[in-house]
């Protein structure tokens, strides 16, 4: 079927300059090899542990030396912090102070015995985080969060015992140890990946059963069945157990892969969504605290298609796909999720979805299904909006403003089996902003490795009217956020982790090394790297820094000093010519079209006319207003860059 596409009215590529209604539904900058590849995501790792080690103190690097304004919250080796999409693991205590918490595991070795639930708490500016797992036993992929009363809670999946655990720890306020106990579970069946939501005295949690990749079997007709529970006490005890959601279940789905789907909560209202590559995205949505559950259905897919298995000889025509879709890669590539994702149900009770756009395909007799590594875009949708219609509200960049991104192999994209923008990370400040944090390519900045693989970056967007229209992405593995500019070019940065409720400045951790890709997504043979020290950091963004949707600075002003540029439009350097009264302090702004201020310079004061050089060279294709401010005269002007 078709797929219609909204959009807000404000540039995303960041290289042009369009209405809403002008907009083509792909208007982020895309690789020119869009073949597929096949889908070979290690989606269900097998959770088999061998203690023996040869060395488990051995390290492959050191961490990253840093003297800037990113804070050190951690070093794990464990470097997939999702297998799709990231659950809760950061948020606020009570006074203000972030926590984070993440995969702990520190040994040199793929067994990792010691791996858990890592623990790091910020304060006074320091973060301190726990020498060991916080857990008795061994476990895995924590999700956390906090009650009313400051009571913290966290879950992860214990891989001591099969069938595995999902194994619950609390700390109540003020106290230095956590208490442990499991969860119950279905007979004979253990469960793996959970995610944890918390609203009031209320705790939210869903996981699947133990897929048949991971020594499981098939449950209730679905391998890897997504399961729920609830505490109304804070988990004290758990009155809804395995609980299988109306419609997230066999009806409809034969197959459910680690981390490909997400959880919120927001008062009484839950809602969660499924993430599969062959299927319908749907959320399931309870406006009673988890007792009740109705199904939204965010994109619906070729029916015919749905479960699509890929095996060996499959195949399908133009017919079972449905409609042309204009922006799909090929005639037989069917749109779908990347299978990372994440939700937000804001304070109006309006869920919210957030994922990475994706292609799939099954062109050739062989078993399994292909991707297309180089789409890029990430989609917002939200119910107001209904099926199948989304708006694109980031992506990769066009750096270099030439309208593609400059990748020209398909090695060249690290193995993340996502698209080139995804991970999304959501949260909402108490004015009702939503905030989304996101890892995309960068097309400037490359590794050293055998591929010449491009590094990620982290973004943030914000949106100020719910969701309807949003700012312009803010890269911020940059200057003021990186202060030790040198090291830009040479580190990879990806899973961004926002905390649900955004305090008075949007902070954020996320994951960063020396190298392109992930270990744990695919063999180091596939274009992945051995395991390696990933520093966990914290920075902290201004709002007014992330491009809002409606502009910053508004040049119907009254103008009383003439400025002139030469040239204009300009290609390099322009010239920006004036004549000053030599009273007062002079600056000198450059202002892209969403009021975001891209250039500043404070010059002596002098009389008469003067002349300023302004670097256009720097700055991506477009229309731009030039201000200079002398004392309490001013003069506003516009500027073409065009390279």
């Amino acid at each position: 079927m078709l797929k219609k596409y909204l959009f807000s009215a404000v540039s995303i590529g960041m290289a042009f300059v369009a209405s809403a209604q002008n907009l083509a539904p792909h208007t982020m900058p895309k690789v020119a090899q869009l073949k597929p590849v096949p889908f070979n995501k290690q989606a269900v790792l097998p959770e088999t542990f061998t203690p023996d080690l040869v060395n488990p103190n051995e390290f492959v690097s050191g961490s990253i030396d840093r003297n800037n304004s990113e804070e050190l919250v951690a070093v794990t080796r464990w470097d997939a912090h999702g297998y799709g999409c990231v659950p809760s693991r950061v948020y606020y205590k009570p006074n203000g102070e972030p926590v984070s918490t993440y995969t702990f595991a520190t040994d040199g070795a793929d067994a990792f015995p010691e791996r858990g639930t890592g623990y790091s708490a910020r304060s006074g500016g320091t973060w301190t985080a726990n020498p060991s797992r916080i857990e008795s036993v061994r476990t895995g992929f924590p999700s956390a969060g906090i009650l009313d009363d400051g009571t913290e809670v966290a879950i992860s999946h214990g891989t001591s015992v099969t069938p595995y655990i999902l194994r619950f720890m609390r700390k109540a306020p003020g106290a230095t140890s956590w208490t442990e106990s499991n969860l119950s579970l279905p007979a004979g069946q253990g469960c793996l990946w959970p995610h944890l939501v918390t609203s009031g005295n209320n705790i939210h949690v869903i996981a699947i059963t133990t897929p048949t990749g991971n020594t499981g079997t098939v449950y209730e007709g679905i391998n890897g069945h997504i399961l729920y529970w609830r505490s109304t006490d804070g988990g004290l005890t758990w009155d809804k157990q395995f609980v299988k959601i109306p419609g997230l279940d066999n009806t409809k789905y034969t197959a459910h892969g680690a981390d490909e789907y997400a959880i919120d909560v927001n008062g009484s209202t839950v809602a969660v969504a499924a993430f599969p590559a062959w299927n319908d995205l749907q959320v399931f949505k309870s406006y009673d605290n988890g007792d009740t559950w109705e199904t939204l259905l965010v994109n619906d897919f070729p029916d015919v298609l749905e479960n699509y298995a890929g095996a060996e000889g499959d195949s399908y025509t133009i017919d079972d796909v449905g409609e042309q879709d204009p922006n799909a890669p090929d005639s037989l590539a069917v749109f779908s999720s990347d299978g990372s994702g994440n939700l937000l149900v804001d304070d109006n009770g309006e869920v919210h979805v957030f994922f990475g756009e994706m292609y799939y395909a099954d062109t050739d007799v062989a078993a399994g299904s292909s991707f297309y590594p180089g789409i890029n875009g990430l989609l917002h949708w939200k119910e107001s909006f209904g099926t199948d219609n989304f708006q694109l509200i980031g992506g990769a960049l066009d750096y270099d403003g030439d309208g593609a991104l400059g990748v020209t192999a398909i090695a060249e994209i690290a193995p993340y089996y996502m698209s080139l923008a995804s991970m999304p990370s959501s949260g909402a400040s108490a004015d009702g902003t939503i905030y989304v944090g996101y890892a995309a390519l960068h097309e400037l900045y490359r590794g050293s490795n055998t591929d010449q693989q491009f590094f990620r970056h982290v973004y943030l967007v914000k949106s100020t009217d719910n969701g309807e229209n949003w700012g312009n992405p803010l890269d911020i593995i940059s200057a003021p956020f990186i202060s030790d500019t040198v090291l830009i070019p040479f580190v990879e940065n990806v899973y961004p982790m926002l905390p649900r409720h955004i305090g008075a400045n949007v902070g954020l951790v996320y994951q960063q090394d020396y190298d392109p890709g992930i270990h744990l997504l695919g063999p180091t043979a596939a274009g992945n790297h051995p395991f390696v020290d990933n520093n966990l950091l914290w920075v902290e963004v201004d709002p007014a820094a992330i491009p809002g949707t409606s502009s910053v600075f508004t040049p119907n002003q009254n103008p009383t000093l003439d400025l002139a540029l030469t040239p204009n439009p300009a290609s390099s350097q322009t010239l920006l010519t004036t004549t000053l009264s030599g009273k007062g302090d002079v600056t000198v702004e450059v202002f892209d079209l969403m009021g975001k201020r891209v250039y500043q310079n404070n010059i002596p004061s002098a009389e008469g006319r003067q002349q300023l050089a302004l670097p256009a060279q720097q700055w991506v294709n477009g229309t731009y207003w030039v201000r200079l401010t002398e004392g309490n005269n001013f003069g506003i002007t516009k500027l073409v860059v065009a390279k």
